[in-house]
């Protein structure tokens, strides 16, 4: 017995070390003109989160975020509620996670002013009836433990949440999360990435859903702060401050004339998620900012969530943060893999019609990371069509 008890203080000793000794990177990255940087799917205490929506915003800002989507269950904030909150610099999306017969669904952009949700779970009406109050609507941890999405026969939805906080670490083993509880009190931030997974079950969903329709992938903080037993909250954790310091929405904003993109609000942060114009990241891993995707040919070029006609000579350009180490680019035609190498960059041809998307991966610092492979970010695809034919 003793040589056990030994042998887990030694494990407890070790954990703590490397929790001392590792320094994850500031998050206080450089993003692009126009690449605003938040988190989406957020509760507050308005349902089942500790934080009121002032504070929420607080610990966004101390994150180095610049807008924060709030979707709690089944209860959407009013419009004055949200305009108190939302300066130029500092966007809130107003949201509901939507409990239907089928699973969730995060309704972006509505308010309680503007959609009456009726009290039944029908999730085609209420599908419906989000999108006719000018809900953008985004299928939650489609693949979670708890909550898995069965209606895949739905359309009117915009997107899915392929990272999915929560989802992901329930996957994890119980050593796994052994580990990370230990880390936590020292560094959670760490203990947080520790449990970071690739959502294979996601990215395949998602390459087979685009097969058929335009289809935005996002990654969901699902954040609570609120660690309940028996409907009482004990601890607020995870806090806000270490989830939104981890999975993050990097949305890609047009720059017109005379227009100041990193001022733009929650409506035009919105429709760029919308659109697919956005990339997900691990930003606790090394901050993603300015990492491009783009596919161009001498007279047109499009980035994440663009359509393009497909030409001869046309070369799709990945670049990732110089300063990560010794990242992996993966990138993906369709769901197949056609190109992986290590290196900040990438260049090859694109050979014809397809979805182009991009996945990079880096290995998890300190000891009890086990050098393990993680993805770091994944971009919405750019679509390459075939050539219209010249009538004869």
């Amino acid at each position: 017995m003793r040589y056990v008890v030994a042998a887990v203080a030694l494990l407890v000793v070790v954990v703590w070390l490397d929790g001392l000794l590792v320094r994850l990177p500031n998050l206080a990255g450089r993003p692009a003109r126009g690449e605003r940087v938040g988190v989406i799917h957020v509760h507050t205490n308005a349902s089942c989160g500790s934080g009121s929506l002032p504070q929420v915003i607080a610990s966004a800002k101390d994150a180095d975020l610049s807008f924060v989507a709030i979707t709690d269950h089944n209860l959407a904030l009013s419009d004055s509620e949200v305009a108190a909150a939302d300066p130029p610099e500092f966007a809130v999306i107003d949201g509901e996670e939507v409990s239907t017969t089928s699973g969730h669904f995060l309704a972006l952009g509505v308010s309680g002013n503007r959609w009456q949700r009726g009290a039944g779970y029908d999730t085609r009406s209420l599908m419906h009836s989000s999108r006719e109050a000018g809900a953008v609507n985004f299928i939650a941890h489609p693949y979670g433990l708890r909550d898995r999405w069965t209606d895949w026969g739905a359309t009117e939805y915009d997107g899915i949440e392929i990272f999915n906080d929560d989802a992901i670490w329930r996957k994890n083993t119980v050593f796994d999360i052994a580990i990370a509880a230990l880390l936590y009190p020292v560094n959670s931030r760490l203990a947080l990435l520790r449990l970071a997974r690739t959502p294979n079950e996601n990215f395949a969903k998602w390459d087979q859903l685009l097969e058929q329709r335009p289809v935005a992938g996002i990654c969901g903080s699902d954040a609570h702060a609120n660690l309940i037993v028996n409907r009482m909250t004990i601890a607020k954790f995870p806090s806000y401050l270490s989830v939104f310091s981890l999975a993050r929405q990097h949305v890609l904003l047009p720059d017109p004339p005379g227009v100041d993109p990193d001022r733009a609000g929650a409506d035009a942060i919105l429709a760029a998620i919308q659109s697919g114009h956005s990339f997900c990241a691990v930003d606790a891993l090394y901050p993603a900012d300015g990492f491009r995707q783009i596919i161009s040919s001498p007279t047109q070029s499009s980035g994440p969530g663009d359509t393009i006609t497909w030409v001869e000579g046309e070369v799709l350009h990945v670049t990732v943060p110089a300063g990560a180490d010794h990242p992996i680019i993966r990138v993906l035609r369709d769901g197949r893999e056609i190109a992986k190498q290590e290196g900040h960059s990438l260049e090859l041809p694109v050979l014809g019609p397809g979805h182009y998307r991009t996945e990079a991966y880096l290995r998890q610092p300190g000891l009890t990371g086990w050098h393990r492979w993680t993805l770091w970010l994944f971009s919405n695809p750019v679509k390459v069509t075939a050539p219209v034919a010249t009538p004869q």
